[in-house]
């Protein structure tokens, strides 16, 4: 009887830990996704000043060749 409520509370051990497994796998990759769209934004905002500056530059460089 002892060997069974052993095996019974290991059983119920690994599940416990299974779900909580799931449960902080879906923040980890909640986070992850928020991490990855901020990423995607300020790649997309210092892409697009760059494109700026460079467009600038190239102005300046034809308005003193003129």
């Amino acid at each position: 009887m002892k060997k069974i409520i052993i095996a019974a509370s290991l059983v119920g051990t690994a599940v416990a830990g299974a779900f909580w497994l799931m449960k902080n796998r879906n923040r980890a990759e909640s986070a992850l996704n928020d991490i990855k769209d901020a990423a995607k934004n300020a790649y997309r905002k210092m892409d697009k000043r760059a494109r700026k500056a460079g467009q600038r530059a190239n102005h300046m460089v034809q308005e003193q060749m003129a």
